[in-house]
């Protein structure tokens, strides 16, 4: 038995498959866009079964959004999701409305100062061994950051 992705992944994955369900009609295309990723994905035998049932039953993509922990699953769930919606050629309003609410949903609880640390700590690397940055360009790339995170705040 495998064990899996994580918890925040597999939910990921959760959300990517209720989106299927939003407009009411599951297409074949979105089926093979989900059966793909059960066989592609190294999911546990648990995993696979609950989104299989996924498939059939329809979720509420809000609440399984909620599960999602990791700010980078979260951001590869907008990529998916933008695959699964376009697998049948058609982004309706439904799916779009959805789709809306929890990009604004993401960004209502984006760390900023999180991901801003994370960045400071890769320039320290840099800064150690800048491999031909100056330390005014690594300066200038922490003062774009801190603009944007101001702007976060506002």
């Amino acid at each position: 038995m495998t064990q899996g992705v994580s918890e925040s992944v597999f939910s990921m994955w959760r959300t990517v498959f209720a989106l299927a369900h939003v407009d009411h009609v599951v297409t074949s295309e979105e089926i093979r866009f989900m059966a793909e990723a059960i066989e592609d994905v190294k999911f546990s035998d648990e995993q696979r079964h609950l989104l299989t049932v996924d498939i059939a039953s329809p979720r509420d993509p809000v609440e399984m959004f909620g599960m999602i922990t990791e700010q980078k699953d979260r951001l590869d769930f907008f990529e998916f999701a933008y695959k699964m919606v376009w697998a049948d050629g058609h982004y309706v309003e439904e799916e779009q409305d959805v789709v809306h609410k929890l990009r604004d949903l993401h960004m209502q609880d984006v760390n900023v100062d999180e991901l801003v640390g994370k960045i400071d700590l890769e320039l320290e690397e840099d800064q150690k061994n800048p491999g031909g940055k100056t330390e005014d360009h690594i300066k200038n790339v922490k003062g774009i950051i801190a603009s944007f995170k101001e702007k976060f705040r506002a």
